[in-house]
């Protein structure tokens, strides 16, 4: 009796501890380059800081200056534009090319391929490219004609914007490809019986369908668009005048441009509370339409 009532809790003990040590990776790596550094900027936003003595407490002070900072609200204004204007096109245009991808066929399989490749292309490598093609006598000249694409504010961050779309949209496009294959192929041909026309079909039925396709879509484009440095630092460096100096490109050049760590730390708790809730806010929304 004794051997037979240990051995499940052995057994347990055994897997418990084989779980343990796969996770032990993963929360190592979590606590080491995500815990500790959120801690510490957590700390240095409340402090005086430029990396060449020790922290000076100054409490809300950095927070006070950032509210009254007329450059932080400027790159707080490019940073929404930018968001709205790099999200709402690229979901758009993804979701209108996924749909005929979305059905069966070799052929499909080569476009789908084809329209993915400017996504796993490096972001500097796809940077540098844009850079070519706005350069005087590029691409983007040839096509349209000499504009000041990168040194004239209101040039700038369109074109900033249309790299950064051509740079996601594949993404998004497979995103949703996967997202319409596993759709019911019963609800389509409920809807064929009925007599529903395909645009009708797709804004009654598809996109409905899609919803938690479009969350997820939504979430991961928000937060990425909000957090985008490479594009504006490398291309614009935020200029001219400002115009494409997104938040993480004002908190770059506030930390080693200026050497105020304890202002940048407080722009990235701001920035990391308002991704935080923007993202609780989205799925909260997905769990009340379920529920």
């Amino acid at each position: 009796m004794t051997r037979k009532g240990t051995m499940p809790s052995t057994v347990a003990a055994v897997e418990a501890r084989a779980g343990a040590g796969l996770a032990a990776p993963a929360i190592v790596y979590f606590v080491l380059f995500w815990a500790l550094p959120a801690l510490a900027a957590l700390y240095l936003s409340f402090t005086s800081y430029d990396l060449a003595g020790t922290p000076q407490w100054v409490g809300l002070e950095n927070y006070r200056q950032m509210w009254a900072n007329d450059e932080f609200w400027a790159s707080v204004r490019v940073t929404l534009l930018y968001t709205v204007f790099a999200v709402g096109p690229t979901i758009v245009i993804a979701l209108v090319v996924a749909v005929p991808l979305a059905k069966p066929g070799r052929l499909r399989a080569w476009l789908r391929g084809l329209v993915f490749i400017p996504a796993v292309m490096p972001l500097v490598g796809a940077t540098v490219l844009w850079q070519v093609i706005y350069s005087t006598g590029g691409l983007a000249d040839t096509l349209v004609g000499a504009r000041p694409w990168l040194t004239d504010s209101g040039y700038a961050i369109w074109a900033l914007l249309v790299m950064v779309i051509w740079k996601y949209v594949g993404l998004y496009v497979i995103i949703f490809v996967a997202g319409l294959q596993a759709l019911p192929a019963n609800v389509f041909e409920a809807a064929a019986i009925d007599g529903a026309r395909a645009l009708r079909t797709f804004f009654l039925v598809t996109v409905p369908l899609l919803r938690r396709t479009f969350t997820f879509v939504i979430v991961v484009a928000v937060t990425g668009a909000m957090q985008s440095f490479v594009p504006a630092y490398l291309l614009t460096k935020g200029g001219p005048v400002n115009a494409t100096q997104v938040l993480p490109l004002y908190l770059y050049n506030n930390a080693f441009a200026y050497s105020r760590f304890g202002y940048a730390s407080a722009i990235a708790i701001v920035l990391l509370v308002v991704l935080l809730i923007f993202a609780f806010t989205q799925f909260k929304l997905i769990r009340s339409d379920e529920e």
